[in-house]
């Protein structure tokens, strides 16, 4: 396993081992040993993880997640506020996704801004995000099938959103590049509206009205 940092604090791509043959690939996708010797799991509270120094940000995943998206489709963005921060650990089966990560943090550096990443399943790339980002993603193939592990339950009454089109939202590097800057870039549109979207995520309030 290579772990490789990112310009966020405690958000890592992590490269897993394959093994590739005339039939096909295996590859380990997860094991509890290998993730807490990189001292990416500890089995305490999240809140407290984050309370304590900033550092150490998981707890042991007790949830998984799957969706299968058309093109166009954007899910998000999405976390959990309070004791039930979820950290997440993101991967793509099939397809590929551009995933995108805001940061909640209001004592952070980097609060407010975003960051994204190409995952498939060529590069077969995970992406791990501690609690306390807003999290999504945007399909760039039908039938994408994307899955990730939280480090927390889903708790409804602790759940928030974030509309992805907030240009308030700027990019780590540029400061200047909205997500919808980027999603123009990987997947060409004339209007917002041609970006496939639930109800509940287009409704979703602006960064600074969000809920805390």
């Amino acid at each position: 396993m290579k772990l490789h940092s990112t310009a966020f604090d405690n958000v890592y791509l992590i490269e897993e081992p394959f093994f590739e043959d005339e039939r096909g690939y295996f590859m380990e996708t997860w094991n509890e040993m290998g993730y807490s010797n990189k001292k990416l799991l500890k089995d305490i509270p999240s809140l407290k993880a984050i309370q304590n120094d900033n550092s150490l940000f998981s707890t042991i995943f007790v949830q998984d997640n799957l969706s299968v998206s058309k093109k166009s489709v954007f899910r998000g963005l999405h976390y959990q506020t309070g004791e039930f921060g979820q950290s997440k650990l993101v991967r793509v089966l099939k397809g590929s996704v551009i995933d995108f990560i805001v940061d909640l943090r209001e004592q952070s550096k980097t609060y407010g801004k975003f960051e994204y990443f190409e995952l498939n399943d060529r590069n077969k790339l995970s992406l791990f995000v501690p609690p306390y980002f807003a999290h999504g993603f945007l399909s760039l193939e039908d039938d994408t099938i994307f899955t990730y592990k939280c480090g927390n339950y889903y708790n409804k009454d602790s759940e928030g959103s974030v509309n992805f089109s907030d240009p308030v939202i700027r990019h780590i590097h540029s400061n200047k590049d909205t997500i919808l800057d980027i999603i123009k870039l990987y997947n060409p549109i004339d209007d917002e509206n041609d970006i496939i979207i639930s109800q509940k995520d287009s409704q979703a309030p602006k960064f600074l009205y969000r809920r805390h």
